[in-house]
């Protein structure tokens, strides 16, 4: 079957688009039912039996156009002023305009006098809907659906086939007389066959028409500096542009109405239409994420295998975004779901199209952007029922532009960003670096949120939580740049401490309070400490609080159950501001919002893949007085090394958790880190030292009371630091590693 390379049909601008579909419709209906549709090189091609000179005939002498009609409107032609085009169509005597003849006759005999009121106006669409001929059913259904609180328009053809004072019923009649003849003996002039082959194919092209085009092509609408030699240029459009144009948007009618009740907002029930997101574009603004700065967006698909009409029609008449178990309703939802093949039809790429307030007061279909249909299974993460829950209670709350306080859109506008650069970036690989993006972007808006409690009470926002643990495998960078996120992880990850009151380290860091995976917010509350200083001050006035809440719960020493311990190159890396805090910080009020208590981390291949992603790999020295300090913080169970793990045969600590071996417990002591707190690094490794000694167990250096007198530390880091760097939790072999370097050999274990 020959190609036809439809040169005039490009994926841009949305006039070409839709051009392309009303080609390949009528071709189907009317000519070649085997007729085939693709795209590649930038261009629409048209598999059919018609060649070149064949297609043109076909439009020129045999096309029978769709009765374009629009009652329900006043410039329709039907009521006062506008009815030439109309009149000219009833008066016609060639066969291809019979049932636009029949369909106007039929209309005429149930209009009102008058233009419809709104009250009058449900009442004639549903009439139209029940008794014009079958061929006008996509029409309608392109216009408008029926729901139970009236009818909604399709944002595509304005509110139902007119755009302001533009009325496209109207418009194509007075294209078709400009392009076909009314008349059986008139023919068809040379000045239409050139328009036709320049809007086919992109031939050279004749003087275009002095008409309005509307939204379709911004580039065609005319105004300052839009030609050469004038100030001002008039809008001009090639009629055939426009009809076929018109004929192509039947194709997205589809069958809208079994989905109006799939959403609230009306934007979102017709075919690849959501709402929009002022993201991924240079010219975004919040503003247009209203009715008034934008009508909707649109995501035309384009493939490159060649589509038969009816695989196409179910494509169209599909016409949704699949997130999950329901349909995308947004920018940022629809280009997940590009990811997560609930578009999986052979598609390519989508064309995103939004219908902007541009231009003063008009609204253009702006391209503003081509996507890629990438599978990222990762993306799943991002359609976890708790968050898009938690994002949908933000963004509803952000719906009124002018009331909601700015910080609150800005955290929205931060996460939409961050989630539509993962969706839509593409190279397949570097998923971490992305997903860390958007967690960060989560973490600071939770941030937000908790200084903010009478905004999250009046609009009903709970604290992020019960999100899925499987985010410490998909987005854990690894080497170097993952040390901010293993650290995060370890804290996030301090736990309840059972049977106590004493909560995990969330209830420091915001008001609220846990029971299982969900979190409501405490305002009473006087665990949370975090304020706006740096992350180390904050990190030391957490483990004071804590420390002191352990107390009093009658925990010996600072309660630091975790899920996740920190590799403790990391947090020497954190001692030597070898890190980002504020990257830091935003990764932790991000991952607070993990499901910690779930079952996932119980099963032991969950728990091999976190092992390996959260690895920090090498040695690396510690500050003496770190490890002294940090072995007194909880307590800890020290036992001989065993002879087959010596080495030299000189006797080491580890740490152990057998209570059958012979071993000494340490008895933690909250003084060394409360003078840690008042910036006395010596005090503080004096009372750790002290404090061991007095377990029977002799840090190196203080064998005897004399040294002890002269001892002093030479450890130069910032002691609010080095308190800081002690909350994040250990795992029993890098306590042992402390215990090893900072203790002397033990002598005997009774």
């Amino acid at each position: 079957m020959p190609d036809i390379a439809l040169t005039g049909c490009t994926p841009e601008p949305l006039m070409n688009y839709l051009k392309a579909l009303g080609i390949f419709r009528l071709v189907a209906e009317q000519a070649d039912s085997e007729a085939r549709l693709s795209w590649s090189g930038g261009v629409a091609h048209l598999s059919t039996a018609l060649d070149h000179d064949g297609l043109a005939r076909f439009f020129l002498e045999a096309y029978e156009p769709t009765p374009i009609v629009g009652p329900w409107n006043g410039g329709s032609g039907f009521y006062e002023g506008g009815s030439a085009p109309l009149d000219a169509i009833a008066r016609s005597t060639v066969d291809r305009l019979t049932t636009y003849r029949s369909t106007i006759n039929q209309i005429r005999t149930f209009v009102p006098k008058s233009k419809p009121k709104d009250t009058e106006k449900a009442s004639l669409l549903t009439r139209c809907r029940a008794e014009l001929a079958d061929v006008l059913v996509p029409w309608l259904d392109a216009c408008f659906v029926l729901g139970e609180d009236g009818p909604a328009y399709f944002p595509l053809l304005g509110t139902g086939g007119n755009d302001g004072r533009l009325e496209f019923t109207n418009n194509f009649m007075q294209r078709l007389a400009d392009a076909i003849p009314f008349a059986e003996e008139a023919q068809s002039t040379s000045r239409t066959t050139q328009l036709l082959r320049s809007s086919l194919f992109d031939d050279a092209l004749p003087e275009l028409t002095k008409s309005a085009v509307g939204q379709f092509n911004p580039g065609g609408i005319g105004g300052p500096n839009g030609t050469q030699g004038k100030f001002e240029a008039a809008s001009a459009v090639n009629p055939w542009d426009f009809i076929l144009m018109i004929e192509g948007a039947l194709l997205l009618a589809g069958a809208v109405a079994r989905r109006l009740g799939s959403t609230a907002l009306s934007r979102s029930v017709f075919p690849f239409t959501v709402e929009t997101v002022a993201v991924g574009y240079g010219s975004s603004a919040t503003n247009e994420e209203t009715r008034d700065g934008s009508r909707a967006e649109i995501w035309l698909p384009l493939w490159s295998n060649p589509t038969s009409f009816e695989e196409a029609k179910h494509l169209f008449a599909e016409g949704r975004a699949q997130l999950g178990r329901r349909q995308a309703s947004n920018a940022v939802e629809f280009a997940l779901a590009v990811n997560l093949l609930g578009i999986d039809r052979g598609i390519g790429s989508f064309t995103r199209y939004g219908l902007l307030k541009r231009n003063g007061l008009a609204f253009l279909a702006a391209p503003i952007g081509r996507i890629l249909v990438t599978h990222r299974p990762q993306a799943r993460l991002l359609d976890d029922p708790p968050l898009v829950s938690w994002i949908d209670r933000l963004r509803a709350a952000c719906r009124d532009k002018n009331r909601t306080p700015v910080r609150y859109q800005s955290a929205l506008r931060h996460i939409d960003r961050s989630m539509y650069e993962f969706a839509v970036r593409s190279e397949r690989g570097n998923d971490p670096k992305y997903l860390l993006e958007v967690l960060r972007a989560l973490g600071s808006a939770e941030r937000t949120m908790a200084d903010g409690l009478a905004f999250c009470e009046d609009k009903h926002i709970r604290p992020m939580s019960g999100l899925s643990p499987q985010w410490l495998i998909d987005a854990a960078p690894s080497g170097d740049a993952g040390r901010e996120f293993r650290l995060a992880a370890s804290l996030a990850s301090i736990m309840a401490e059972r049977k106590t009151e004493l909560g995990g380290l969330r209830t420091h860091l915001e008001p609220v309070v846990q029971a299982s995976k969900w979190v409501n917010w405490s305002p009473g509350s006087t665990s949370a400490v975090w304020s706006r200083r740096p992350l180390a001050e904050n990190l030391s006035a957490v483990l004071v609080r804590r420390l002191m809440e352990s107390d009093r719960a009658g925990v010996s020493g600072c309660a630091l159950r975790a899920r996740v311990f920190a590799p403790l190159n990391d947090v020497i890396a954190f001692i030597d501001e070898r890190t980002d805090d504020e990257a830091l910080a935003d990764l932790l009020w991000g991952l607070i919002g993990l499901d910690w208590n779930s079952n996932e981390f119980r099963r032991r291949s969950f728990r091999r893949q976190q092992a390996e992603m959260l690895h920090s790999p090498g040695v690396t020295p510690v500050p003496a007085a770190f490890g002294l300090i940090r072995l007194t913080l909880t307590q800890l169970r020290l036992a001989a090394e065993p002879a087959r793990n010596r080495v030299d045969g000189e006797d080491r600590w580890r740490v152990v958790t057998n209570t059958d071996l012979p071993s000494i417990t340490t008895t933690p002591r909250a003084a060394p880190f409360l003078a840690l707190a008042g910036g006395d690094v010596a005090r503080a490794e004096l009372l750790a030292a002290r404090r061991l000694w007095s377990d029977r167990i002799v840090p190196f250096g203080w064998t005897n009371r004399q040294q002890r007198a002269r001892h002093h530390s030479e450890f130069a880091a910032d002691p609010t630091r080095l308190l800081a760097a002690c909350l994040f939790p250990l795992s029993s072999p890098s306590l042992s590693r402390l215990a090893r370097q900072s203790l002397s050999p033990p002598l005997s274990v009774d």
